[in-house]
C-alpha cells in the first residue's frame, strides 16, 4: 500500500540554502509554466470571433472572454521550457514533476469547464499565479534518487553543481527500508522545511478478515466536549475525550488574536485543515486554486510573513495531526481486540460550512479535524479488513434509541414526526418510559440502527445498561504503544 510519511528536515545551513535554491526555481518554472498556458489560451480566444461574451455585472454592462477548455498539455509545457534557465537549475525529472503538477492543474480546471456548463460550479479560472519569490515543493521519482550508506542522494543538473558547497543528501528514516521508498519531496511548510517520504510497504488491503465477526460493529457520534462517542454491538461503550482538543485550539486562538493585535485580517494566513477551509474561501473570494490547500503557506499582503504566528500555526497543525492518528489508532485497535469487523461514522457532508452556534461553540467544534480523523480511518481500515462505514446522522441526536424512533433522512421528515424522548440537560437523554441514559451514546446508538439493515447488524445486546455508563478515555495520557502491539497480536493468534 502506498502512503506518505513526513519527516521534519534537518539540514545544515548549506543544505539548506541549495534546498530553498531549488524550491524558488520550482516556484519560478510553475510560474513560466502558468504564463505560457495563459498566453497560449488567450491567443487561441483572438482567433475566434465568438470569444467574447457581453454580460451585466451588478449595473455594469461588461464584455469578457468566454469559457473554453484550455488546449496546453503537459509534453507541451516540458517540450516549451526545456532551456527555461529554472528548468535547468533543477534535476530534469525533479523539473518534469513540477511541471506535471500544472498540467494537472489545466485538466481539474477542463473538468471544472465541463461542470460549469452543467450549471454545478461557478465559472472556473485558469491557474494563477504563486507569490513572486516564494517556494515551492521538489519532488524527485525514485529514478532521479541513488541510495548509498544509509542516504538518498538526489540528482542535480549541471548548472547547479559546480555551485554546491556540500554533499547534498537525504538520510533515510530507520523505520523506513530503502526498497519501499518510491518518491521524495522536500516542501517548505510554515518557515521550515519538510521531506515527504512516499513509500509502497508492499501490504494488500484486507478485503475479509477470517478472525473479524461482520455482524458486529462499532458506532461513533462525534462532538465537542465529548470528541468522539461509541457504542458497540456486545453492549460496551466509551468516550474520547475532547476537552484537550478544546483547550489546545483556544490556546491557539488566543496568540493568533496576541500577534495580529493592530494588523491588517487579512495579515497573515496560514495552511488550514479541511474544516477551516471555507473560512479562508469566504475571506478571499478569488482563492480558487483549491489544489494547493494543505501544501504551503498562503501569505496575503506586503508583509505577510511572521515568524511568531508560523511557529504557532505549526505547533497547532501538529497537535492537531498527532490527535488524530492516536484517536484513528484507539479505534482501529478497539476493533481488533473485540473482533467486530464493522466500524460506522456519522458524518454529514458540509455541517461545518457556515456553522452559526455562537463564536465560543464554533472555536470548539468546527475546528476539530474530523473530516481528517475519517480520512485517516479509511486508511488503515484497508490494512486489517475493518468496513467503514459513513452515514448521515440526521435526528440522531433527537430520536430515542430505546423506543425505537424512526429515523428520517435529513430534509424527509414526515409531518407530524416526533420524539419519543428529550435531552432533558447536557448530556442526559430521557426516553418515553423516564429511563435516562447518556445523550452522545443515545445518538451513537441510532447511527448505528441507521445501517443495521445494510450491514446485518445484531442490535440485541445494545441495552439501556450500555448506554448510561460509558467509559471515558484520554488520548493523551491512557494510550500507550503496549496496547497497540496486545491488540494487533490477539488477532492475529484468533
Amino acid at each position: 500500500m502506498y502512503r506518505t510519511i513526513p519527516v521534519k528536515a534537518k539540514f545544515i545551513d548549506e543544505e539548506k540554502a541549495f534546498w530553498v535554491n531549488q524550491c524558488e526555481h520550482a516556484n519560478s518554472l510553475i510560474n513560466s509554466a502558468i504564463y505560457h498556458t495563459r498566453q497560449t489560451h488567450y491567443n487561441k480566444l483572438e482567433q475566434q470571433q465568438d470569444a467574447f461574451t457581453t454580460y451585466w455585472r451588478g449595473d455594469e454592462l461588461l464584455r469578457n472572454w468566454k469559457t473554453y477548455k484550455c488546449g496546453t498539455t503537459y509534453p507541451e509545457l516540458d517540450k516549451v521550457l526545456k532551456d527555461n534557465p529554472h528548468y535547468k537549475a533543477m534535476a530534469a525529472q525533479s523539473a518534469q514533476q513540477t511541471l506535471k503538477t500544472v498540467g494537472e492543474s489545466i485538466i481539474s480546471y477542463n473538468g471544472l469547464v465541463n461542470a460549469y456548463y452543467k450549471g454545478e460550479v461557478d465559472r472556473p479560472s485558469l491557474p494563477k499565479y504563486r507569490k513572486r519569490g516564494g517556494l515551492a515543493s521538489v519532488t524527485f521519482p525514485r529514478q532521479a534518487l541513488n541510495y548509498k550508506d544509509g542516504c538518498f542522494h538526489p540528482s542535480i543538473s549541471r548548472e547547479t553543481k559546480p555551485h554546491l558547497l556540500t554533499n547534498i543528501a537525504l538520510q533515510l528514516p530507520e523505520f523506513i527500508d530503502s526498497d519501499w521508498v518510491k518518491e521524495v519531496t522536500v516542501r517548505p511548510y510554515l518557515g521550515e522545511l519538510w521531506i515527504d517520504w512516499v513509500i509502497d510497504d508492499g501490504k494488500e488491503p484486507i478485503s475479509n478478515h477470517p478472525s473479524l465477526d461482520y455482524t458486529q460493529a462499532w458506532s461513533f457520534d462525534h462532538g465537542g466536549t465529548n470528541w468522539l462517542t461509541g457504542v458497540s454491538t456486545r453492549g460496551r461503550s466509551l468516550i474520547i475525550d475532547g476537552r484537550k482538543l478544546k483547550a489546545m485550539n483556544q490556546g491557539y486562538c488566543r496568540l493568533v488574536a496576541k500577534y495580529k493585535q493592530g494588523k491588517s485580517d487579512f495579515y497573515w494566513a496560514g495552511v488550514l485543515h479541511e474544516e477551516n477551509e471555507p473560512a479562508l474561501l469566504e475571506r478571499v473570494p478569488d482563492y480558487e486554486d483549491r489544489s494547493t490547500k494543505q501544501r504551503l503557506v498562503h501569505f496575503l499582503g506586503d508583509n505577510a510573513s511572521d515568524s511568531n504566528l508560523d511557529r504557532v500555526q505549526r505547533k497547532r497543525n501538529n497537535q492537531m495531526r498527532d490527535a488524530i492518528n492516536k484517536a484513528a489508532r484507539f479505534i482501529v485497535n478497539q476493533c481488533l481486540n473485540d473482533r467486530i469487523g464493522n466500524l460506522v461514522i456519522g458524518w454529514n457532508e458540509g455541517q461545518k460550512n457556515g456553522s452559526n452556534m455562537g463564536k465560543r461553540n464554533n472555536q470548539n467544534f468546527v475546528v476539530i479535524p474530523t473530516g481528517r480523523l475519517i480520512e485517516r480511518l479509511k486508511q488503515l481500515c484497508l490494512e486489517y479488513g475493518i468496513i467503514l462505514t459513513i452515514t448521515e446522522e440526521a435526528y440522531t441526536s433527537k430520536a430515542s434509541f430505546l423506543d425505537g424512533d424512526s429515523l428520517p433522512k435529513h430534509g424527509e421528515k414526515p409531518v407530524g414526526w416526533k420524539a419519543s424522548g428529550d435531552r432533558v440537560k447536557r448530556g442526559l437523554y430521557k426516553s418515553r418510559d423516564g429511563h435516562f441514559i447518556n445523550a452522545d451514546c443515545n445518538g451513537s446508538a441510532n447511527i448505528m440502527r441507521k445501517v443495521a439493515a445494510q450491514l446485518g447488524l445484531n442490535l440485541v445486546e445494545v441495552v439501556r445498561g450500555a448506554l448510561t455508563l460509558p467509559q471515558r478515555f484520554d488520548l493523551f495520557t491512557r494510550l500507550n504503544k503496549s496496547y497497540r502491539r496486545r491488540c494487533v497480536a490477539c488477532l492475529q493468534t484468533a
